[in-house]
């Protein structure tokens, strides 16, 4: 008699993974009196930010370490969970996130969160917690710190900066305050929160997600 082997369990991709079919792509620029634009059909936020498009179907395989731009985007303005674009968990003490742990180096201090920690990370919800940990690179190499967050406020966007003429610099990847006039002239790649007072939590506890739900689970009608 022959079994057949056990086949692994298939977990959630992030739905702000990109995929390997689809590519991120900033189109030909200008600069006009208002900033940098490009013809056709732009991706602008409520605050005005220009984002780039993201071509290719949800196939191949995800690429658990780059983050799609326009779903990060929605996740972080909405405090959506970044593996079901859901509702992020929130409770008393504030709202569910994951990061990479830091090393402890010059390069990679503690983190500081009387200071503030920013980060381009967004939420998650408690039934995706463990997934988001085990499928990261920098999570699952680096292990995570689960922390609840009382203050997360949009400060910076994260992105290509195209310096107006007569400048002849080359446009250079760096981090804007959001509210900063020169965002104008920036291709926006992510948003940027600042996290502050956390309540740390073991999201390896299993007692913690019992009765937890995914956060983007359908809910049936009742019958009439």
């Amino acid at each position: 008699m022959t079994t057949n082997p056990r086949q692994p369990r298939l977990l959630p991709v992030p739905a702000v993974a990109l995929w390997s079919d689809q590519q991120v792509r900033a189109l030909p620029l200008w600069i006009g009196p208002d900033g940098i634009y490009h013809e056709g059909t732009e991706n602008r936020d409520a605050d005005g930010q220009l984002w780039p498009q993201v071509r290719g179907p949800q196939t191949g395989a995800p690429q658990y370490a780059v983050l799609n731009p326009l779903k990060q985007c929605q996740a972080m303005e909405q405090l959506l969970c970044q593996v079901g674009m859901g509702p992020a968990t929130r409770t008393e003490h504030g709202l569910l996130w994951v990061l990479p742990r830091p090393t402890g180096s010059l390069d990679d201090p503690e983190y500081d969160w009387d200071q503030g920690v920013t980060t381009t990370e967004p939420p998650v919800c408690l039934f995706h917690a463990r997934v988001s940990a085990h499928q990261c690179p920098r999570l699952s190499t680096r292990g995570p710190v689960a922390v609840y967050i009382r203050e997360a406020e949009l400060v910076a966007v994260d992105g290509t900066y195209y310096p107006p003429p007569p400048t002849q610099a080359r446009p250079i990847k760096t981090v804007l305050p959001i509210d900063a006039p020169d965002t104008r002239l920036m291709v926006v790649d992510h948003l940027v929160r600042r996290l502050r007072a956390a309540t740390p939590v073991d999201i390896t506890d299993r007692t913690l997600a019992r009765g937890a739900l995914p956060c983007n689970r359908r809910t049936r009608k009742k019958a009439r």
